[in-house]
């Protein structure tokens, strides 16, 4: 499946290169890489590999088609999270994680959105998407049913 294709404008366009390193099928490059032999063997080195996979992951998360296995393992590493840390993050157990990363369990709802929040929010840099999550799960006013606030200076807080 031909899903995605990167090309470079002004770039001659190469042979698309099957790029299999991200841990998906179906990414293909038209530019941006460079094959070389050496001692018979071939290689291929990726520029801007980062960027690269800053765009798979822009592509992921902006589309509304389900995100599947591949696709969930490939945005948890583009975070750098573990399956426990990602697990923590959207209240499941990193057994749940590995259950969507091997396509036994529909990864949808809140879960999907979230995801796609976080690596969008990653992206951005205008805030930090997990320190938010973090605030949210660590937070000990879970009991409380009353939402007490004040005014101070110029807004609104929590009332001590």
């Amino acid at each position: 499946m031909k899903d995605m294709r990167f090309a470079r404008k002004g770039r001659d366009r190469q042979d698309p290169f099957h790029y299999l390193a991200c841990g998906l099928d179906n990414v293909f490059l038209t530019s941006g890489y460079v094959r070389k032999q050496r001692a018979g063997q071939w290689s291929t080195a990726v520029e801007d590999a980062d960027g690269l996979h800053d765009a798979i992951a822009e592509h992921l998360v902006l589309r509304r088609k389900r995100l599947h296995g591949k696709e969930v393992r490939f945005l948890r590493k583009h975070l750098e999270l573990t399956q426990a840390e990602l697990g923590k993050l959207l209240g499941v157990t990193d057994q749940t994680i590995a259950r969507y990363e091997k396509n036994e369990s529909a990864f949808d709802g809140a879960a999907d959105m979230l995801l796609r929040v976080l690596v969008i929010g990653r992206a951005c840099g205008a805030l930090n998407p997990l320190e938010v999550v973090e605030r949210i799960r660590a937070s000990d006013d879970a009991a409380l049913d009353e939402l007490v606030l004040e005014h101070e200076g110029d807004g609104w807080r929590m009332a001590a």
